[in-house]
């Protein structure tokens, strides 16, 4: 795959192909690919979609770095967008709680379950379908410490940097659990991904808790994966958000880039060659965004990409069943409410929220089927094939 990749991105420098559409996050050019393959008939959109009759701007909130935004970006630069006669505008941001905080500034975004609610709690914001289940959520430590055995009396008193009130700080609940200790057990320091990678190499504390690029980072300057997300079997959460004012106002608009985000995805996944050119585009959209990454770090992160198929999408919005916890018996409760709990339920064991505040969530029915279920009906009966 490292070499389809390179082949891709020499190809397309060599060629100077630029993609069509609107802007890309910190840069207008592309050096992934040509938006040309976009286009299969006249007037016809590689997804079979209809364009809209009047240009149309669709404002994403961009989450750097992360696989979950990917598909926003590769469909924005092979053409899809602009064939569907759309322009991106993107509002980049490296972790969630701050891209809820500027909800006024883009209509849909993708981020991780403690953004999510950030975003619902905070700003009556609507989850309408999940995004990638990350489970290169990552605890690091270093090779030459104790810390790698995973033994209760080594972890005690350690230090843990780490974005607290994440799934992060999540995965490290999870593993001190399993060892029969608690928080209280450990000294935490509240500080981002990228930061707390930096300093971790500049010799300050024991462990970090991180994410994407910067676990596969981390991994790569040779300290310890101890555990993650996948290996612990958390859930963790990406929801695919849109604003109250994009769902009322540009409804078509919002369909139509949830339509576009699992169509990509689905294009992806055709083929090692398609494959290889998101790789390629992921790389890509780092680099425009500042964040740390070369071939190998994008091959891993989206290798881990767990981005749903849109029939999947659909399940997990759509299936019902009881609460897990046995709390909330009002009605049973969509997959993806479910799937959100597990990070609320971890945040209220914490103090972050309350019994109340999931309340709010369910009652106000906050994750919200019915994008997937029109968009479903559209594509059906625009006899566009998905799986």
């Amino acid at each position: 795959m490292k070499k389809l990749v390179a082949t891709i991105l020499a190809l397309s420098m060599a060629l100077s192909l630029a993609a069509c559409g609107g802007n890309s996050p910190a840069s207008t050019a592309s050096t992934a690919g040509s938006g040309s393959t976009a286009v299969t008939e006249a007037g016809e959109t590689t997804y079979g979609l209809t364009p809209f009759a009047e240009r149309q701007t669709l404002r994403v909130g961009y989450f750097a770095g992360s696989a979950h935004a990917i598909p926003f970006y590769i469909a924005e630069q092979k053409g899809i967008f602009d064939e569907l006669n759309i322009d991106i505008e993107y509002e980049p941001y490296t972790n969630g709680p701050a891209m809820m905080e500027a909800s006024s500034s883009w209509d849909v975004a993708t981020a991780g379950a403690a953004g999510d609610l950030v975003g619902m709690l905070g700003y009556d914001l609507i989850c309408i379908g999940s995004t990638d289940y990350e489970t290169n959520m990552g605890l690091f430590v270093r090779a030459d410490g104790p810390l790698a055995d995973k033994k209760a009396e080594d972890w005690k008193g350690t230090t843990w940097l780490y974005p607290s009130g994440t799934n992060a700080q999540m995965v490290l609940g999870g593993e001190l659990d399993k060892m029969g200790l608690t928080f209280d057990d450990i000294e935490s320091v509240n500080m981002d991904i990228a930061s707390a990678l930096t300093a971790f190499k500049g010799g300050q504390g024991d462990g970090i808790a991180v994410w994407n690029a910067i676990a596969t980072s981390a991994e790569d300057a040779g300290f310890v994966r101890v555990d993650d997300a996948g290996s612990l079997g958390i859930t963790v959460f990406n929801g695919f958000m849109a604003t109250p004012e994009a769902l009322a106002e540009r409804r078509d608009l919002v369909k139509t880039a949830w339509e576009v985000y699992y169509l990509t995805w689905q294009w992806c996944n055709e083929s090692d060659e398609n494959m290889a050119e998101a790789v390629a585009y992921y790389l890509e959209s780092c680099e425009n965004e500042g964040i740390a990454c070369d071939e190998h770090i994008a091959e891993v992160v989206m290798s881990y990409c767990a981005i749903p198929t849109l029939s999947e999408a659909v399940s997990i919005m759509t299936e019902t069943s009881p609460d897990d916890q046995g709390l909330y018996t009002s009605r049973d409760l969509l997959q993806a409410e479910k799937d959100l709990l597990v990070t609320m339920d971890f945040l209220i064991s914490i103090g972050k929220y309350t019994s109340d505040d999931r309340n709010t969530i369910l009652d106000n029915q906050m994750v919200d089927n019915s994008i997937a279920t029109e968009c479903l009906a559209d594509l059906d009966a625009l006899g566009v094939q998905y799986n």
